[in-house]
């Protein structure tokens, strides 16, 4: 009892000693004791060392498992009155308190360790996560990715996330020179949607691939079977799509939705939309793309409505949004593509635009901001025979074989044609 004792007391006067280095930090000197103790009551300084000094002493922990909160730094720095920040954490441009957990995480797991964390889908699949995305592949020995959509159904009732849930082991650095360490594997699963009755049934039937080798700028792809695999080894021998894309408002223009949900919506038109704010006007979730020649934008065009490119955005994309960095990236090979396949992909543009005007409904819905808004709704579903004829051609472009082909034809098809009781 009095060793006990004698640590405690010792234990107590380090954390005592690591709250005024911290709150210097923080510009509060112990010397202003009114501010200083303010500053411990609204802070409640944890130092992990003093509050589980048996554990970090041996390294750190063997399991880390946790949920973290999925809150917008901004939002917490608005709080003036407690100063909170972020210091010294690699994950700050990430911009989300579930970052700096995961980061905290690696600090705290010995290695060896093992950890587990249920985050949000776009770690791993967007820009802004790059730092969590990098911090992730530096310290794993091995790891295990799976990812979860928001429709039909929900990972959580009440929680509106797509979400993520890795489990990794933490390498041990003094093997880095080792040759397995240069491609610490890694196994993702795909994306998985499911109806509300499935949900209880979900985890027993979840399936992971070998990405490893398998990269793409700040996304881990959810291809999960050799079929996928070998479609993407296909795509990537063609030149992106970035190449031909220009910035000149004189070129020929078509459009894009980036708000999609099983559907990505081309057109070479504008869209009816107004508003009782505005007026007339282009809506914000549409957005131009600038190609040289009429027949190149009309391929490319036909090309993002295809099921191919729908199957590309669902494996790299956050699967809320169409950024440029999906569309810029696809490897569509204009430069490669032949000029009888880019006439057959032009017809079907015509086509397709056609037969979308003839399915569209002009509907209306009020905002806050705008108040009534008016605009065209389109309904790709019913074109879906239009879009299978232009992967038809793109397969020709690509090479894919028949199952491959069919593989993209019937990719999400239950879901995409309404068959789970969900909205377009």
């Amino acid at each position: 009892l009095r060793a006990k004792a004698d640590l405690e007391e010792r234990l107590g006067g380090l954390r005592g000693e690591l709250d005024g280095y911290l709150g210097g930090d923080y510009g509060v000197k112990m010397e202003d004791k009114q501010a200083y103790k303010e500053w411990q009551e609204s802070h409640r300084p944890f130092h992990w060392f003093v509050e589980f000094y048996g554990i970090m002493k041996q390294g750190g922990f063997d399991v880390i498992i946790g949920n973290p909160p999925y809150v917008e730094y901004s939002k917490v720095k608005k709080d003036r009155k407690k100063g909170y920040a972020i210091k010294n954490y690699t994950t700050t441009p990430c911009g989300n308190l579930y970052a700096f957990v995961v980061e905290r995480g690696f600090r705290l797991l010995q290695s060896n360790g093992w950890k587990s964390m249920i985050i949000p889908n776009s770690a791993y699949c967007t820009d802004r996560s790059s730092p969590i995305q990098k911090l992730f592949h530096r310290h794993r020995r091995i790891g295990w990715v799976s990812m979860y959509g928001i429709f039909p159904a929900k990972l959580f009732d009440g929680a509106h996330q797509r979400l993520a849930i890795y489990i990794v082991q933490k390498r041990l650095y003094q093997s880095a020179l080792h040759l397995e360490d240069l491609h610490p594997p890694l196994y993702a699963s795909r994306y998985y949607r499911w109806l509300e009755q499935f949900r209880l049934h979900l985890f027993g039937v979840v399936e992971y691939a070998d990405v490893t080798r398998i990269s793409f700028p700040n996304s881990i792809p959810r291809i999960h079977c050799k079929i996928e695999k070998r479609i993407w080894e296909k795509l990537t021998q063609f030149s992106i799509l970035g190449r031909q894309l220009g910035s000149n408002r004189d070129s020929c223009t078509i459009y894009f939705h980036n708000a999609p949900l099983y559907w990505i919506r081309a057109m070479n038109f504008v869209p009816y939309f107004w508003n009782e704010r505005d007026g007339k006007k282009i809506s914000t979730q549409l957005k131009p793309l600038y190609l040289a020649t009429i027949l190149d934008a009309a391929a490319v065009c036909a090309t993002l409505n295809s099921s191919l490119f729908y199957w590309w955005y669902v494996i790299i994309s956050d699967c809320r949004h169409v950024n440029l960095r999906e569309i810029q990236n696809f490897p569509i090979g204009l430069a490669q593509m032949d000029d009888a396949i880019k006439h057959r992909l032009s017809a079907l543009t015509n086509e397709l635009m056609v037969d979308l005007k003839r399915h569209s409904q002009r509907k209306e819905r009020n905002q806050k901001t705008t108040g009534l808004v008016v605009y065209d709704g389109f309904y790709p579903r019913h074109s879906k025979p239009i879009m299978d004829k232009i992967d038809c051609v793109l397969a020709k472009h690509y090479r894919f074989t028949t199952e491959e082909l069919d593989f993209i034809i019937n990719y999400y098809i239950k879901l995409r044609m309404g068959l789970g009781g969900r909205k377009e």
